[in-house]
């Protein structure tokens, strides 16, 4: 995942700096003082923690030190000062102290998170806030002789909570964050396995950055127009053309919800849950304006590894989808929808010792997500988070079922509505 994260940082810088927050305004609420878009810098503390190494038959103590894990994230607070939503990219990971028998990884890689500002957010004042977010949460331990354990990766839901203060577009932000499930049954061996548990708590500290994107000084009757609609309307309302073909493009990452007969029998120490790299989702289609339905042709190309104690295991699969999709509703430019999707998967698996396998087949499944529209049907730049569901799909391998039941996840996609930017420049 590590060197897609610059594809990805700009991809976001480009998102965040074209439509997707407001600044607050003394006449109200309203649609285009919604929210307000932020860049955050910050640092993650978490403790020493006791582990195990294995010599021979025998399993030893070992301490693995204090670690940094310095972050960016990209977000925004929304619904006027009460909400928190947030993407964040940990940078890399610094272990305080060195063992020359073992080292380790234990940071995240995939971050998505909400926290609640009981207290509105305002300038000079001090404000409290409660948060969750979904992360993958990567733990792995090496260890002389051998040094060829396992990544294992886990979807957890974390809970943080802190202190946030600020004046005009500078902030800071103190919390500590917690996670409930630290426990890992570890193999430090192909067949002896230890339970390890990671530390329970984090601390983080930061500096944000809030900019204003969306309401231009420049288009005063614009901005008064889409202020006139109510917090709650159709989707599809002021819709003054029939539809617009898009181009979307941006990164994701899929997640295995089931375990695999295959590799419990015959792997046992690899992930339970395998979780792909960070890959292409890239889209083509017509949104249909005056309906508020959506079809478009998706590609995706993710793929998972498994490796460990000599064994290695590659899915490489490239993805059609074909979907469609209505929106629901539209809360000052937060616009749900629902739908379905057929995909064609062309899945090449191939193991240690030049095992190869191909399988063709479809798969369907559901799509849902939501854009950030406060422009509405004219907005020609738009900002697309996207899940689709696959919960039937499964290969053989030597007789034996290998679950492909997984979550696909883009974070942000770009879209962009080539028509509609071409009468905006008429303006």
């Amino acid at each position: 995942m590590l060197y897609r994260k610059p594809f990805l940082l700009f991809q976001l810088f480009l998102c965040v700096t074209s439509v997707s927050a407001q600044e607050y305004f003394s006449e109200g609420k309203n649609r285009l003082n919604f929210a307000k878009t932020y860049f955050e810098v910050g640092g993650q503390y978490s403790p020493k923690f006791a582990s195990k190494t294995l010599d021979g038959n025998t399993v030893n103590p070992i301490q693995n030190s204090a670690s940094l894990m310095p972050y960016l994230n990209i977000g925004g607070i929304h619904f006027w000062g009460h909400a928190d939503f947030y993407i964040s990219i940990p940078l890399a990971q610094i272990n305080l102290r060195k063992n020359n028998s073992s080292d380790f990884m234990f940071n995240q890689s995939v971050i998505t998170g909400a926290r609640f500002l009981p207290l509105a957010y305002k300038d000079n004042r001090i404000r409290p806030y409660i948060g969750a977010s979904w992360a993958v949460v990567n733990f792995k331990q090496k260890s002389s002789p051998d040094n060829t354990q396992p990544l294992f990766q886990q979807n957890k839901l974390l809970f943080d909570a802190g202190l946030i203060y600020g004046k005009g577009s500078w902030l800071v932000r103190a919390g500590i964050n917690y996670n409930y499930a630290n426990k890992w049954n570890y193999p430090l061996s192909a067949t002896n396995f230890q339970e390890i548990k990671t530390p329970n708590w984090s601390g983080n500290v930061s500096i944000i950055y809030a900019i204003e994107t969306t309401r231009s000084k420049n288009m005063e009757k614009e901005n008064e127009r889409l202020n006139q609609y109510s917090n709650v309307t159709n989707p599809t309302k002021g819709a003054l053309k029939f539809g617009d073909y898009f181009i979307g493009v941006g990164f994701a990452t899929s997640f295995m919800l089931s375990n695999s007969e295959y590799n419990n029998n015959t792997h046992p120490y690899f992930n339970k849950k395998a979780i792909s790299k960070t890959y292409l989702d890239a889209s083509i289609g017509y949104n249909f304006n005056t309906a508020g339905i959506v079809t478009a042709l998706s590609y995706r190309n993710p793929k998972f590894e498994n490796e460990a104690f000599g064994a290695k295991q590659t899915i490489q699969k490239n993805s059609f989808a074909l979907e469609v999709y209505k929106f629901l509703t539209d809360y000052n430019g937060f616009t749900p929808y629902l739908g379905l999707n057929i995909t064609y998967d062309n899945i090449r698996f191939s193991e240690s010792q030049n095992f190869q396998k191909t399988f063709n087949q479809f798969n369907p499944g559901i799509t849902l997500g939501w854009d950030i529209l406060p422009g509405k049907t004219e907005q020609f730049f738009v900002l697309r988070t996207n899940l689709r569901w696959y919960p039937l799909s499964s290969i053989k391998i030597n007789g034996q079922s290998f679950s492909q039941h997984q979550l696909e996840y883009n974070v942000i996609q770009a879209v962009f509505y080539p028509t509609r930017y071409k009468k905006s420049k008429k303006r």
